[in-house]
This record gives C-alpha cells, structure tokens and sequence, in this order.
C-alpha cells in the first residue's frame, strides 16, 4: 500500500468538504434577483470560481456538488429550479476547473460547453442575441488561454474565473429557456443583471484567490497558481 495514500485522501476530503460547506453557507446571503422566478442569486457565485482553480477537476465536481445539494436544503429561496439547481455550481466549478488545470483538453471542452449552451438559447431566443455576447467572450478566453500559457497570476486568475462564472450562467441559461420557458422579450430586463452577477463573480473570486496567493505563497507555488 502507499503509505501516502491515506494521507492524501484525508487532505482531498477535506478540501471538497470545507469548500462545499464553504458554498452552501454563502448560499445565505443575497446578491441579485433572479427575473422569472420567486428566487435570488447569493454570494456564493463568487465561491464557484474559487472551487475551480483552487481545486483539481475531481475536487472541484464533489465539492460544487456537496456544496449545491447542502445549499439546496439550507436555502431554499436560492432555488430556483428546483432539484437541477444543483447542476449550476456543478457547470461552473467542474468546467472551471477543467479549462484551469487541464489547459487544452480542459479549454476545449469548457470552450464545447459553452457553444451548447449558447446554440440552445439560439435556438429559442434568436430575436434578441445579445444575450450570449458574455458567453461567447468567454469561449473566446478558453480557447485562447489554452494556446498560450500566461505567468502573470494577475491577469490569469480572473480570465480564469470568468470563464467558470460564465460556464454557471450558460447552465442557468439553459433551465430558464427551457424548464421555467422564459421568452427572449424578458432577457433584455435580465441582461444587465446578468452582466452585473458576472462582474461580482469575476472579481469577487479573483480578489479571494489573489489574497490567498499573497498569504500563503509557498502553497500555492506547489500548486502552480
């Protein structure tokens, strides 16, 4: 047996627990209403990016998953379609941390992801396509950052976070054209929420994984943050 098998399954454990509690508790706190439905999106949008650079693609899956299934219970305002609710950290979270530290397959198949969801809302909503300009900016980032491997932690870490915010969004994107069957004349009212959710995620994470990189600098230089 390897002696650092044991060891190495406690701190994984541990970290898809702390992270998934971590999620569920900042599922509490509200940030922004979810047009279409008696619900509203919380801090934890900030937490889904985290999960994804900070942890492996395998980490990231339990932990979003753990994290989304305990915020399911614990925040039922939260949920806005019903039990597929979890998959939306799940979408952000896995592909995240996909596209992070698998690079070019990873990058590849958030990029794949993406233009589905994109394509889906297309499909039903083509009078107004403004709405998946975000997303597909953010297809544009995955496939670039795979091509080239950028040093600046600067500049890495919140083009990161933005493609696993993005990637939650387009599963939101998703459900709320086809489960709740929101037509395209609401998504212009949801636009600049939707833009204004984003932004919050995006630099809200990448000011909590840079704090993190400052603080404790020897870890995550192990890590290849």
């Amino acid at each position: 047996m390897n002696k650092n098998h044991v060891p190495n399954s406690a701190l994984r454990a541990s970290r898809i627990g702390v992270f998934a509690a971590l999620y569920a508790a900042t599922g509490l706190i509200p940030v922004s209403m979810f047009i279409g439905a008696p619900s509203f999106l919380a801090l934890n949008l900030i937490i889904t990016p985290v999960i994804a650079i900070l942890l492996s693609p395998f980490e990231a899956l339990f932990a979003s998953l753990f994290g989304g299934i305990i915020a399911f219970y614990i925040a039922p305002m939260q949920v806005m379609f019903g039990p597929y609710t979890i998959l939306l950290p799940v979408a952000g979270a896995t592909f995240g941390s996909l596209s992070y530290h698998k690079r070019k397959l990873g990058a590849s198949i958030s990029a794949l992801f993406l233009a589905v969801a994109v394509s889906a809302y297309l499909i039903k909503n083509y009078p107004f396509p403004y709405f998946i300009v975000p997303h597909c900016l953010a297809m544009l980032i995955a496939l670039l950052s795979s091509l080239k491997k950028m040093t600046p932690v600067q500049v890495k870490i919140p083009m990161y976070a933005y493609v696993s915010t993005m990637a939650e969004q387009g599963m939101m994107m998703i459900f709320a054209v086809y489960l709740l069957g929101l037509p395209w004349q609401v998504f212009p009212g949801i636009l600049p929420l939707m833009v204004y959710e984003r932004i919050v995620g995006t630099i809200g994470s990448a000011l909590v994984i840079l704090a993190l990189v400052k603080a404790m600098p020897k870890y995550f230089a192990e890590k290849s943050i």
